[in-house]
C-alpha cells in the first residue's frame, strides 16, 4: 500500500472517531457512578453479528443498514456480547424509505437471536420500534404492546425528520423503559421469563421496498442505576 492510500486511510479513520466522538448518545451526563461502554468504535463493526456483506457497512463514522431489494424477513446486527441489565444510549436517522407501518426500525433486546425464514440473524423477543411508530412489538408473537397513556399507533410528531432521533433505553429487572427525543413513549413490565439476557439488536425491517436507516452513538452501561438520564421532565 503505497503512502498516499496509507495518509488517506488514517484521514478517514480520523475522521469516522470524529464524527462518532460528536455524538449526543457520548455527551449524556449520566447518573454518579456509572460507566459507559462504547459498543461501536466509529469505524468498524468490530463486536457485532450480522448479514454484513448483504446489508450492514459503516459509512461516514455510523453504522449504515440498507437494502435495495426485499429483504426477506427483519434482519438485525447484533453485538457479540449479551446484556440484561443496562442503559443504552443511540442515535437513529432514516436517509431513505417510506414512513409510518410500512416502514420502520427498532432495538431488540431480551430475547433469543434465531433464523427466520430461512434468513440467519432473526430474532424473538421485545422488540422497541422507532422512528414513526414509538411503540413495542413483540416477537414472542403477542403482537403489539403500547404503554400506559400510549396516545395511538404513531408518533409522527416526536420524529425529526432528516435529522437524529435521540434514543434511552433503560432496562432493569422486568420494567422496560424507553425515551424519545426527551419524551417517554415506553414504560412497560413483564414476565420475567420473557425477558432474558440476550444480545442487543439493531433492526432493518423486512419490506418490499429500498431503505437506509443510519446508527450512532451505541454507548452501553451495565447494571445502571434506576433512573432516566434523558427524560426532560428531570432536568
Amino acid at each position: 500500500m503505497g503512502r498516499f492510500s496509507l495518509l488517506l486511510c488514517f484521514l478517514m479513520f480520523t475522521i469516522g472517531q470524529a464524527m462518532a466522538a460528536d455524538s449526543w448518545s457520548q455527551q449524556v451526563e449520566l447518573p454518579a457512578g456509572e460507566t459507559p461502554i462504547k459498543l461501536f468504535d466509529g469505524s468498524t463493526l468490530t463486536g457485532w453479528q450480522g448479514l454484513t456483506a448483504e446489508y450492514w457497512s459503516v459509512e461516514d463514522g455510523v453504522i449504515l443498514g440498507k437494502n435495495d431489494q426485499a429483504v426477506p424477513a427483519s434482519t438485525y446486527l447484533f453485538t457479540e456480547k449479551s446484556y440484561r441489565n443496562f442503559r443504552l444510549l443511540m442515535e437513529v436517522k432514516q436517509t431513505l424509505g417510506e414512513k409510518y407501518s410500512t416502514m420502520h426500525s427498532a432495538v431488540c433486546c431480551l430475547g433469543e437471536v434465531i433464523e427466520d425464514k430461512g434468513q440467519k440473524y432473526g430474532f424473538r423477543g421485545p422488540l422497541l420500534m422507532f422512528c414513526h411508530d414509538w411503540g413495542i412489538w413483540d416477537a414472542h408473537r403477542r403482537n403489539r404492546i403500547y404503554p400506559v397513556g400510549h396516545r395511538g399507533n404513531y408518533r409522527p410528531a416526536l420524529e425529526k425528520k432528516g435529522e437524529w432521533n435521540q434514543i434511552e433505553i433503560l432496562v432493569i429487572g422486568d420494567r422496560i423503559r424507553m425515551v424519545g427525543n426527551g419524551e417517554l413513549v415506553i414504560d412497560m413490565t413483564d414476565k420475567p421469563e420473557m425477558l432474558k439476557a440476550s444480545p442487543i439488536g439493531l433492526q432493518l425491517h423486512s419490506n418490499g421496498k429500498p431503505q437506509e436507516y443510519r446508527f450512532r452513538g451505541l454507548v452501553l452501561v451495565e447494571n445502571p442505576k434506576d433512573e432516566l438520564a434523558t427524560l426532560n421532565s428531570q432536568k
